[in-house]
């Protein structure tokens, strides 16, 4: 599913047109994105949270000349599913 399939289905059940669902999906994400590049959590509830964690530096072994690399720390986005989320796709 991507985020024309997301827009289709938000207009049917909104009533609105696709492209008002469209351009909807892309201020959300333009939101989050902006919120996470400066440091904050993004909470939603019965969903779950992404929240940017610093991977440290570490270093691993080539496995073809053995020889060691350091692969740089850097930040990711890491998310978090809320109890009710694991509850339904575990369908429980």
């Amino acid at each position: 599913m991507n985020k024309k399939d997301i827009s289709e289905i938000i207009s049917r059940n909104l009533s609105i047109r696709k492209f008002e669902a469209y351009n909807f999906i892309g201020l959300l994400i333009e939101v989050i994105n902006e919120n996470l590049n400066n440091g904050e959590k993004i909470i939603i509830s019965n969903f779950g949270k992404f929240i940017v964690v610093k991977r440290n530096e570490k270093k691993v072994i080539n496995p073809n000349n053995k020889e060691i690399i350091i692969i740089a720390s850097k930040k990711v986005v890491k998310f978090f599913p809320s109890k009710n989320l694991k509850k339904k796709i575990i369908g429980k």
